[in-house]
């Protein structure tokens, strides 16, 4: 008698540990009553920081100093169209190594001037900038000349633009930025909305 009664005592203490744990599954598949008064609604579209018109050269070296200046920035990169530009240059030269004598020679002339390092036709040629306007072109090559350099050129291009959008600035970032902006010729700083990261 003393085995059934604890037979039986334990089968109804299983029975009852497993009707609960069946009924909290139950209850984790049901949904839960949800307030509608204190449902928010989250915009897709945050605040930014839209820094534009950069041409290739100028991106490089704004993302640079981005970066130094604010290694946590959240940012994003974007085409922002297209434009005809007019480069003052000095032809390729036949290998690295004299584009970098040649650069050597300018910064003693007092000239500031890169060796461009893409893989096409102008691979080893040296830039001596990038001009809206071929007024400015033209002046920037008479200087050019009046420095002794005498085989500079000027050819229009035309030229990707690109956009870093900085999502969420702080006022801190804001202010800072305006000043940057001021560094970097021809290219624009406006707040706007855009796509939620």
């Amino acid at each position: 008698m003393k085995i059934i009664f604890i037979i039986l005592l334990l089968v109804n203490i299983a029975y009852v540990i497993g009707s609960q744990l069946f009924s909290e599954e139950q209850n984790g598949l049901m949904p839960t009553q949800v307030n509608p008064e204190k449902i928010v609604l989250v915009s897709a579209h945050e605040n930014c920081l839209i820094w534009s018109d950069f041409y290739e050269e100028q991106i490089q070296y704004a993302l640079t100093v981005l970066s130094e200046l604010f290694p946590d920035l959240l940012y994003s990169l974007e085409e922002s169209g297209s434009t005809t530009m007019f480069w003052l240059y000095i032809s390729p030269f036949p290998n690295k190594e004299a584009a970098n004598r040649e650069i050597n020679k300018l910064r003693n002339l007092g000239v500031v001037s890169f060796r461009v390092k893409d893989e096409t036709q102008w691979k080893n040629a040296v830039s001596l900038g990038m001009f809206y306007d071929q007024k400015d072109a033209l002046k920037q090559l008479r200087e050019t000349e009046k420095k002794g350099v005498s085989n500079a050129k000027i050819e229009d291009r035309s030229v990707l633009l690109r956009k870093i959008i900085i999502h969420n600035p702080t006022q801190t970032i804001k202010e800072q930025m305006q000043k940057l902006v001021e560094q970097f010729d021809d290219t624009q700083l406006v707040q706007g909305k855009c796509e939620r990261l």
